[in-house]
């Protein structure tokens, strides 16, 4: 990740370029996905999940800047890069959860029922709020309902705490069972390291005081703004190595044999992710 030293027009460049190796091999694999018949739930999703992952992947490269010379300036808005490049974090937390973490096939069903039930309550909510009224509303509320029966015998129900428990008996069923730390740990996250990500990319994403200061005190072009830039891509660039090594655990036949720099660079990023980066530099 980032390190102290100054930001440099070719320490920049090469970032992206192995940003582009990376999010070439994500690219890649979803390809290859492509067309194939899948029968499990959870494989169904997480191709959707990951192709989901790799759309942001590419968004955040199209408005990163290139530094090449043209009649048009380029935009540098770093706003925009860290609301997409938190998503892709987000995304990877909802791959892990629902499929490449190794939990019982009960545990598994749970998560997604839970998943699906929590998105369906979350709209009613939504809806209710403005008042929304109709025959697509009660068949929503219905199969809200059905899910929430049926999570409530599911036969691992009685694995769930009982203030999970509480919550979908009073129809606020949690997106997740486990809880943060628990879920980047099974994913091979480190946990401070995670926290340290989506607190500086929500900086900018929330417009809170330092982000400001950073942008009032930066040009683009400069050093500093470099620095900021670089940032959202050197932040995915970990998660996305993770997706695609869970990816290729789930689809073995699918793995290609990587150019030795290119396996070495995710790996690279895969142990980063795992280790964290407290004082190290890229």
């Amino acid at each position: 990740m980032a390190n102290n030293n100054q930001m440099t027009v070719s320490r920049y460049t090469a970032i992206l370029a192995e940003y582009d190796l990376i999010l070439g091999e994500a690219r890649g694999f979803s390809g290859r996905l492509t067309g194939r018949q899948v029968v499990d739930e959870h494989l169904k999703l997480a191709e959707i999940i990951f192709t989901k992952m790799v759309c942001h992947a590419i968004s955040l490269r199209r408005i990163s800047p290139t530094l090449q010379n043209g009649s048009n300036p380029e935009l540098w808005d770093i706003g925009a890069a860290c609301a997409i490049a938190r998503t892709l974090v987000e995304s990877f937390d909802a791959l892990g959860y629902i499929a490449l973490q190794p939990v019982t096939d009960p545990e598994r069903e749970m998560r997604i029922l839970l998943w699906e039930l929590h998105d369906k309550e979350h709209r009613l909510t939504m809806l209710d709020g403005i008042g929304a009224e109709g025959p697509d509303i009660e068949q929503l509320r219905d199969n809200a309902k059905k899910l929430r029966d049926a999570a409530m015998t599911h036969p691992f129900y009685g694995n769930l705490s009982r203030k999970v428990q509480q919550k979908i008996a009073a129809s606020e069923a949690p997106a997740y069972i486990r809880i943060q730390s628990d879920r980047n740990q099974a994913s091979g996250i480190n946990h401070d390291y995670y926290l340290n990500v989506i607190m500086q990319l929500s900086q900018y994403v929330h417009t809170l005081p330092f982000a400001l200061s950073q942008l009032r005190l930066t040009h683009a072009g400069d050093p500093g703004a470099l620095q900021i830039m670089s940032l959202p891509l050197q932040y995915c660039m970990p998660f996305i190595a993770k997706a695609i090594e869970g990816m290729g655990q789930l689809w073995p036949a699918l793995r290609t044999k990587m150019p030795e720099d290119t396996q070495r660079k995710i790996d690279l990023w895969i142990l980063l992710a795992a280790d964290g980066v407290k004082g190290a530099g890229k």
